[in-house]
């Protein structure tokens, strides 16, 4: 099992539509106990589970509040990137905040706990949402190619320092634009939600935060779909709700990654009711949006999958292969992006800057982690595969791992949780000057998984003695 894929063990078990096949162990089981509850205790040793359900809650609710607070108070800060000592204390404060709530909440049954769980997560993001994206200015380009193709251009046609957009440049956005002399990398459906919201509201990126939350809570919604389809308490939507990596990302930056997280969880809930054909349609979406989502296609092949691999083809040969045949260019400065953008660099690029060698280890992993545990759930399988590829990429933005939190609701994971709130780290690239990412902070970023890692190692060398002991152990 690869590192991290199971550190946290739920207690629930997947629904099944009939008795397990023999040797089945559900997750959290171990080897050789009878798959009969336990006997109780004694009365006396057991305690009142309604006090103790409630303690638990009110721990909760504390803690939702102080995760809160950590939101407002990054919210106030003027521009995060000019005080990054500021910001990542306030993210350890919230993270701190995230993991007593989602440990105390995880587990409860009934509608307080959901309640808690939807009534902090509402709050932590409407308090961000009037911010600022300062930590990345990524959302100034969504409205800046909204503008563009509202002129009637292409934006994959010219960059926005091109002589030919002069006209469009303004004070409000053009000057905060990344990469001017790169022409856009953003897919079409990408590009065809941010004409939308454009069209609504010309030039505010207030809107286009918003749009991208909407989405984003309608990937919470399907989160709580999954979770119940899988008979998994709903209040474990905490390990992805309260997240403050999430939170930040999405509802502070505003990066497109929030429109992809309910098309990818959407189609694991798809293909946990056994519908691979609109799973395939949900992650071809995914793709046309930002392009990882096409690594999630293996982990529908089997046999009858012609159909959803069609599927997938179809749609995503609709937003790139057409606009092709009629000569319109839908790619931009995708290929120099993903050669020349360094930042937080992955663990191949770490060692050998040869894009050929990162693509290689990537296709790898990918089939890798599809073969593995192929009779487990879609949203199980999913983590190592997307937690590898993340790691695996030539980059590693924070916002990259957005669409990792999700499944490790579904499968909580501490190695992989820990490195959701690690990841932050990646902005102490704003702490020296000139700007770059301190080597203690990439240790310390990395630090999670490689304890999870070691920890595995060491549980599957002693499995493997006590195997030779006793060959029957399993």
């Amino acid at each position: 099992m690869p590192a991290g894929a199971s550190a946290w063990t739920p207690s629930w078990r997947p629904r099944s539509s009939g008795p397990p096949p023999p040797g089945t162990r559900w997750p959290g089981s171990r080897a050789g106990c009878s798959d009969r509850a336990p006997a109780p205790p004694p009365r006396a040793a057991r305690g009142r589970p309604g006090t103790q359900a409630l303690a638990r809650l009110i721990l909760a609710v504390v803690a939702g509040l102080g995760l809160v607070g950590s939101c407002l108070a990054i919210a106030r800060v003027p521009n995060l990137a000019w005080a990054p000592r500021t910001f990542l204390l306030l993210f350890g404060v919230a993270f701190a905040c995230y993991g007593l709530g989602a440990w105390r909440l995880c587990e409860l049954r009934g509608r307080g706990p959901l309640l808690v769980v939807l009534v902090v997560a509402a709050a932590s993001r409407v308090a961000l949402l009037p911010a600022a994206p300062t930590l990345s200015t990524d959302a100034y380009r969504y409205v800046w190619d909204a503008r563009v193709a509202g002129a009637g251009i292409s934006p994959y046609a010219y960059p926005p320092d091109a002589p030919e957009l002069v006209p469009l440049r303004d004070e409000a956005v053009y000057p905060r634009l990344n990469h001017r002399s790169w022409r856009t990398i953003y897919p079409p459906a990408a590009q065809a939600l941010f004409r939308f919201v454009y069209a609504l509201a010309a030039d505010s990126v207030l809107a286009m935060k918003m749009a991208l939350g909407l989405l984003e809570l309608a990937g919470l919604a399907a989160l709580l779909g999954l979770l119940r389809a899988l008979g998994a308490p709903p209040s474990r939507a905490v390990i992805y709700a309260w997240n403050p990596l999430v939170l930040v990302e999405t509802w502070g930056s505003a990066h497109l990654d929030a429109a992809v997280v309910p098309l990818v969880v959407g189609a694991a809930w798809a293909a946990t009711r056994h519908r691979r054909a609109l799973a395939a349609v949900l992650l071809g979406a995914g793709t046309l949006v930002k392009l990882y989502p096409a690594a999630l296609l293996p982990l529908l092949l089997g046999p009858g999958s012609l159909p959803a691999v069609g599927a997938f083809a179809a749609v995503v040969a609709g937003g790139y292969v057409l606009p092709a045949i009629t000569g319109l260019e839908v790619v931009g400065s995708l290929p120099r992006y993903l050669t020349q953008e360094y930042f937080n660099p992955g663990l191949i690029r770490s060692v050998i800057d040869a894009p050929w060698v990162t693509v290689g280890a990537l296709a790898l992993w990918v089939m890798a982690a599809s073969a593995w545990r192929r009779r487990a759930p879609f949203a199980e399988r999913a983590i190592p595969l997307i937690g590898g590829s993340v790691l695996l990429s030539p980059n590693v933005f924070p916002w990259y791992a957005v669409w990792l939190v999700p499944f490790l609701a579904v499968m909580p994971s501490l190695p992989w949780l820990a490195f959701t709130g690690t990841l932050a780290l990646a902005y102490a690239f704003f702490l020296p000057t000139p700007w770059a990412i301190p080597w203690w902070a990439r240790v310390l970023e990395a630090l999670p998984l490689a304890i999870g890692a070691a920890a595995w190692l060491g549980r599957h060398r002693l499995l493997i003695t006590l195997k030779k002991r006793r060959p029957g152990l399993t």
